[in-house]
């Protein structure tokens, strides 16, 4: 879409009834995509060309004009052409008005041969580049999910991800060849195909990227819940193995085994304490434990969501809050703040957020209120 865009304001720049607004965006486009500056170089310098001035055929016009002039045989009334008439001078506008027409006419063929050339050459590179991609692009490709949807990502080399509600994941164009990486920002579960070097039995890493950890895999399932608002970054693995690093203590890696889970408090979100030293002098480090994934009956609490399940087994308030805003799309203000420590336990699938609130507020007594998506809540 970008690249008929631009075409579209080029046609007008050089017509001369682009606007100030769309140069400016002209010139952004062009700066997102270099490749375009030398098609329109080509383009601008075709249509710019001076028409071109032939004495020689002019002189030839003009003998052949005088040569009809004295020949009257051939002609039954030659009084009724005004350029043949003694002393017309034939007009040199009009034949320049053909030469520039002419002109045109070629600057738009050649035009349409550069658009036609460019658009099998980049049809060429995206089918020559699969299924490992060795031409980098400047524009990552990116998926996202809005509060209260859900997404399945079937990525270049068979790996599958589920994105959580409130989520984006964004990868390269060349995704493949002997590295696999991907930008997390939100929460999903990942089922990684195990993919292996032409010609060699090495394993081609998979790398998810996110604000606080990097995670590495080779071939597994596993849920990595990293939205940037959250108090910690957690990693759970299902199955196989994963090497978590800590932004800032990259010289520790932490090696999962199945069925284990890998929290990172994300200090940096608290706004009391980003940045700032504690009383020793030292400065507050993100705080990492491990530990086992959480059940509730036969499901794993962690990847519930997976399987359009909201659960959660003893957590505070606040913090099921935030995951019913993601899942219901709905803003929960607390106008009693002491319920945020309320412990909580639920289970939900199909139920609305009316619904789930009524059942919650059976165990711990509240009232809540509804405008819009905007729920208040308090006693």
């Amino acid at each position: 879409m970008s690249k008929d865009r631009t075409w579209f304001l080029i046609g007008k720049k050089l017509a001369g009834e682009a606007s100030a607004d769309e140069l400016n965006e002209l010139e952004g486009l062009l700066r997102s995509d270099p490749d375009m500056h030398y098609a329109l170089q080509n383009i601008t310098d075709l249509w710019n060309l001076p028409t071109p001035v032939n004495n020689d055929a002019e002189e030839a016009f003009n003998r052949h004009v005088s040569r009809l002039r004295s020949t009257t045989t051939d002609w039954d009334h030659p009084d009724e052409d005004p350029a043949l008439q003694p002393g017309h001078t034939y007009s040199v506008t009009q034949k320049y008005s053909r030469k520039k027409m002419m002109i045109v006419s070629i600057a738009a063929a050649v035009l349409m041969v550069v658009i036609i050339y460019w658009y099998n050459s980049e049809t060429k590179r995206a089918v020559a580049a699969r299924p490992f991609p060795v031409v980098q692009t400047a524009e990552p490709m990116v998926v996202s999910t809005l509060n209260g949807s859900k997404s399945t990502i079937n990525l270049p080399d068979g790996s599958k991800v589920w994105l959580n509600a409130g989520s984006k994941l964004s990868y390269n164009r060349d995704f493949g060849g002997d590295i696999r990486e991907v930008e997390l920002s939100g929460e999903a579960f990942f089922e990684v195909k195990p993919v292996t070097v032409p010609g060699t039995k090495q394993r081609v890493p998979f790398i998810i990227h996110t604000q606080y950890i990097d995670v590495r895999v080779l071939g597994t399932a596993f849920n990595v819940k990293a939205y940037p608002k959250d108090k910690q970054t957690e990693t759970s693995l299902i199955h196989g193995k994963v090497e978590v690093q800590v932004h800032n203590q990259p010289e520790k890696k932490f090696l999962l085994r199945p069925n284990e889970k890998l929290v990172v408090k994300n200090s940096a979100t608290n706004e009391t304490t980003a940045g700032k030293a504690d009383k020793t002098g030292s400065s507050h480090q993100p705080f990492v434990s491990l530990s086992n994934l959480t059940y509730k009956d036969t499901t794993v609490i962690e990847t519930a969501w997976v399987q359009n399940k909201l659960i959660f087994d003893n957590e505070l308030f606040a913090d099921i809050a935030e995951k019913m805003e993601r899942w219901y799309n709905v803003e929960i203000v607390f106008k009693d703040v002491k319920l945020k420590t309320e412990p909580m336990s639920g289970s939900f699938t199909t139920e609305t957020i009316q619904q789930a609130l009524d059942y919650m507020s059976v165990t711990t007594p509240f009232h809540y209120t509804i405008h819009g998506n905007k729920i208040t809540i308090g006693r």
